[in-house]
């Protein structure tokens, strides 16, 4: 039995009572096209099943209009927050997003970027600054625009980010002002994690500008995720530290910490107060609620995006300025225990 025809921009267009032309600026700027318009061609291309040759649009506009992002260490994290943030607004603009998500080991390896470009995106976001020399080599060899994504500042490209030092500082001055003076840290892996380094750097600085002491029994660096913020908090909890509160380097690891607290009847605040960064969805359930610094996730994904977009577009973007953060206290953090 021969196969059957592929169905064609042509067919869409009749059934929809179109032309041609209409049915391709729908499917590749929607902008241009009324609402009403764009809704019966988009019906008629459902109902027949109408898939784009993107190879043949993408040869004729030398465009694929594709954006790669490469985000390693997607999974347990922030980080599937911010994708779905790009992944939205690019969608919006007719944009698709090829994500590269390789583990830890291989995140700096230039060849998972030439895999991406291999594939013909028009444009590129990277976590972090702290790139290879090769990657940006070859980003700027082919003229590819980029952006690094959870980066305040870089000799190398535009940055969308956050100031770390200042959501430490909201985070530390929170424990001050509730009399707490010995704090432990429980935080990423410092030696190759770039994040989890500013975020430890920002904590030292705004205790040491408190006068702050950091217990250095109560200070664990570890993988992040919920069993290694119960595993680090047990140790803590072993070594009986003189802190009487917990800063922890992200939600996740602060979730693990709460669970080992409540296992041995620690009490959260009364006898230790817990705190951290980010703001995920889970953190205002958890038990007690997680005071901690919203960082600004989503709105990274949207501005990464637009930034990502406006380059396309041919016009001259903006320099994306840093974006605010904020400390959202909740029941988890409380007044320094009296002396018993």
């Amino acid at each position: 039995m021969p196969a059957a025809r592929p169905v064609s921009l042509a067919d869409v267009a009749a059934l929809a009572g179109v032309s041609a032309g209409t049915v391709s600026r729908v499917l590749s700027r929607p902008d241009m096209i009324s609402a009403a318009t764009s809704q019966k061609v988009l019906a008629a291309a459902e109902r027949l099943g109408y898939v784009a040759n993107g190879a043949a649009r993408a040869l004729a506009l030398r465009k694929s209009r594709t954006i790669g992002a490469l985000v390693p260490r997607f999974g347990g994290s922030s980080f599937p927050t911010l994708v779905q943030a790009m992944e939205s607004a690019l969608a919006a603009q007719g944009y698709t997003l090829l994500l590269s998500a390789p583990d830890h080991a291989r995140a700096q390896d230039p060849a998972v970027l030439r895999a991406l470009l291999e594939r013909g995106v028009d444009a590129v976001a990277l976590l972090g600054a702290e790139q290879p020399a090769a990657v940006f080599n070859m980003l700027h060899q082919h003229g590819i625009p980029f952006v690094l994504l959870w980066a305040l500042a870089s000799p190398q490209g535009p940055c969308v980010g956050f100031d770390e030092h200042q959501a430490a500082a909201l985070v530390v001055d929170h424990l001050a002002d509730l009399g707490h003076q010995f704090i432990g840290f429980i935080g990423g892996k410092t030696s190759d994690n770039e994040r989890a380094r500013r975020r430890f750097s920002g904590v030292l600085q705004a205790m040491a500008r408190r006068g702050l002491t950091l217990c250095t029994e109560a200070h664990i660096e570890t993988e992040y995720g919920f069993e290694p913020g119960f595993k680090a908090m047990q140790a803590v909890l072993a070594r009986q530290t003189a802190a009487t509160a917990m800063v922890c380097g992200n939600d996740y690891l602060a979730a693990g910490a709460l669970s080992a607290l409540d296992a041995v009847g620690v009490a959260v605040p009364v006898r230790m107060s817990v705190i951290s960064f980010n703001d995920n969805d889970f953190a205002p359930y958890l038990h007690p609620p997680l005071t901690t610094a919203r960082v600004p996730i989503r709105e990274m994904g949207e501005t990464a995006a637009r930034y990502l977009l406006d380059c396309l577009s041919g016009e001259p973007p903006s320099e994306p300025l840093p974006l605010p953060v904020e400390l959202v206290p909740r029941r988890s953090t409380g007044p320094v225990p009296a002396s018993d």
